[in-house]
């Protein structure tokens, strides 16, 4: 996932939350803060996992965005 982000130099992530849902928690949602060297948040990332119940198929995604709000990255592999 995190060759999948564009950060700039000495910009990092760090986990905010991580949630599952589905009826067998199939999906697992994780966000995470993009914070720049002096701690302040600059972004923001979610990355999707989603495990299909019937023929256990992966799908991720990641959604990045900047302190606007505007989309810098929306893949899915």
């Amino acid at each position: 996932m995190k060759d999948r982000v564009k950060l700039n130099p000495g910009e990092t992530l760090k986990q905010e939350s991580h949630r599952s849902k589905g009826t067998m928690a199939e999906t697992d949602i994780w966000t995470y803060a993009v914070l720049d060297l002096s701690g302040n948040k600059v972004g923001s990332v979610v990355h999707t996992d989603h495990t299909s119940i019937k023929g256990f198929n992966r799908t991720q995604s990641v959604e990045q965005r900047d302190a606007n709000g505007k989309i810098v990255v929306d893949v899915t592999w």
